[in-house]
């Protein structure tokens, strides 16, 4: 499976607690994808994100927790 978001594109990530509850929010550019093979699963991506300003390092994320930024 291809990665459903592409490098350069704006997207919103979300931080979660333990029990999948949303401690935050932030907007970032995805500067870097990398993909990562299971054995009994489909692939899966990883995201690195520079983020608005609201973190001072670079983010990672993975697919269920980033949504475009709709305009």
């Amino acid at each position: 499976m291809n990665p459903k978001y592409k490098i350069g594109q704006i997207v919103k990530v979300y931080d979660y607690y333990a029990d999948m509850i949303v401690r935050d929010s932030f907007y970032g550019l995805i500067i870097e994808v990398k993909t990562y093979q299971q054995l009994s699963k489909d692939n899966f991506h990883v995201y690195s994100i520079l983020p608005d300003g609201k973190h001072n390092t670079i983010q990672t994320a993975e697919e269920f927790a980033i949504d475009p930024l709709e305009i």
